[in-house]
């Protein structure tokens, strides 16, 4: 069966994605990748007579931008007001140079990616000028220093990954793309982590809303009929097409290389939304958090305990450590929960070559991990998230969104030679699709370490299982 894929895109979502420190000009080289390579429609597809050309690409749907009120449902007002400016008289809280009294710290346009590195203590509080410390507490300082653009960021990122889940949600796709979401460090009032908006649970909050269902147009009337359809008789009225099941349980699937600490906070209580983070676990590494032991409220009865999992890696994991935990892990974990839909946050930092240097997969294992998932038949959001080489993001997205849409490049596809020559040339030296592993690098994932692992996942997905009537010599009801 041929799957529905829609790509959330518009130039104004690519030029404010591109400004983000951290990753400057990264969404606008994604979206050239994928538009050279035809994974997308355009315009002039539009009036192309094969439906097989429809059928093959994604259909661009543009993003409708967040309102403060959306960005509400999961964050705090104090700190919306300081992005967006204060609701009364519009005023911004916070400007480009943080209100430094002219100062201009020319670190934080720089894309080096703080978020790999332990963060050294901040200066003393009395050496800051009196306006920045008010920031502070909202985090928009050191790895999240404030940018021109950044409210145009905030509500065109949310907006793209709220117009994704409504496109899932009211049955209008299958898989819905959005990469230049995946935000997961965002707190409901703070900034953390490259990360100014969680997009990711204001997402899963508009997936879990009742669907909206889209009116076919009034049939024509027909000159023939009876009297109750002539001209001067009032139409029938429009006839609602099928509502799609409401999606009640979300499994939210984190791959980045680092623990998804924002998103499973926000969720920790609930039942409906499993969070499953797989990162690397190790001291001093950001953000320090999602140990194997973490999986939610304490108290074994509450409705949300073990929805919050981990799976903490080593340095250097590659493609068969990925394999083998699916299998005895993510795979256990999805039979157990029988989600209604999957979120899946496939950031590229833990590919080799990025500058994080601490992982070690090829893009063949991200591949396989999506084809797992897809083989799930569930609805489904992609988003991206961390990833500090650029130019392997965008062959990490451009080559995941051809597994979405069932027609997997080869990843020895040559790079198009008809890119620019400056975007060309960022994809030497091979100019081929391929991210592989790199040589020599020990993953440090042992037998024994991973074994532990899947020990605790068997009996995390058994009470799973019986919290949802799927344990142990149970039956498959719904709750």
């Amino acid at each position: 069966m041929q799957r529905r894929v829609a790509y959330v895109h518009s130039d104004e979502l690519v030029r404010a994605s591109s400004l983000l420190p951290s990753n400057k000009g990264r969404s606008s080289l994604v979206h050239t990748l994928h538009s050279s390579l035809a994974l997308v429609a355009t315009g002039h597809d539009d009036h192309d007579d094969d439906d097989a050309v429809h059928r093959s690409k994604a259909r661009i749907v543009p993003p409708v931008e967040a309102t403060r009120s959306d960005l509400l449902r999961f964050h705090d007002p104090r700190y919306i007001d300081a992005i967006l400016g204060s609701a009364e008289d519009g005023s911004s809280a916070v400007s480009s140079n943080g209100d430094d009294d002219g100062d201009n710290d020319d670190e934080s346009s720089s894309a080096s990616p703080l978020e790999c590195r332990t963060f050294g203590l901040a200066s003393d509080a009395d050496d800051r000028p009196r306006k920045r410390q008010k920031t502070d507490a909202l985090g928009l300082h050191d790895d999240c220093p404030v940018f021109d653009g950044l409210a145009d960021y905030v509500k065109l990122v949310a907006g793209a990954s709220m117009t994704a889940a409504r496109e899932l949600r009211d049955g209008r796709a299958d898989v819905v793309i959005n990469w230049t979401g995946g935000r997961h460090h965002g707190k409901r009032g703070e900034a953390a982590g490259f990360c100014y908006v969680n997009d990711i649970v204001l997402a899963i909050i508009e997936l879990r809303s009742a669907p909206r269902v889209a009116r076919s147009p009034t049939p024509p009337l027909s000159p023939d009929g009876p009297a109750s359809t002539s001209p001067s008789s009032p139409p029938p009225p429009p006839v609602a097409a099928p509502r799609p099941p409401r999606i009640s349980r979300v499994l939210y699937l984190d791959l980045d290389l680092h623990h998804g600490d924002g998103v499973e906070s926000a969720f920790l209580t609930s039942p409906y939304v499993l969070t499953l983070s797989l990162h690397l676990h190790a001291p001093l590494f950001y953000p320090s958090t999602g140990a194997l032991d973490s999986t939610g409220p304490r108290e074994p009865r509450a409705k949300g305990a073990h929805h919050a999992l981990n799976v903490p890696l080593e340095p250097g994991a590659g493609e068969e450590t990925l394999r083998r935990l699916w299998t005895s892990c993510m795979e256990r974990i999805r039979e157990a929960y029988d989600p209604d839909a999957v979120v899946l946050q496939l950031g590229t930092d833990g590919l080799a070559g990025d500058p994080c240097k601490e992982w070690n997969l090829s893009l063949s294992a991200l591949g396989y991990a999506l084809e797992r998932v897809l083989g799930w038949n569930k609805r489904t959001l992609l988003l991206g998230g961390g990833g500090y080489h650029s130019p392997n993001a965008a062959r990490a997205w451009a080559y995941l969104t051809s597994v979405a849409l069932g027609r997997p490049l080869p990843l020895d596809t040559p790079i198009p030679p008809d890119l620019p020559e400056s975007t060309y040339g960022l994809f030497g030296p091979d100019w081929t699709l391929d991210v592989p592993e790199g040589y020599g690098v020990r993953d440090r994932n042992t037998d024994e370490t991973l074994g532990r692992v899947e020990r605790a996942f068997e009996g995390y997905a058994e009470r799973v299982g019986e919290r949802w009537g799927r344990g142990k010599g149970t039956g498959g009801s719904r709750a």
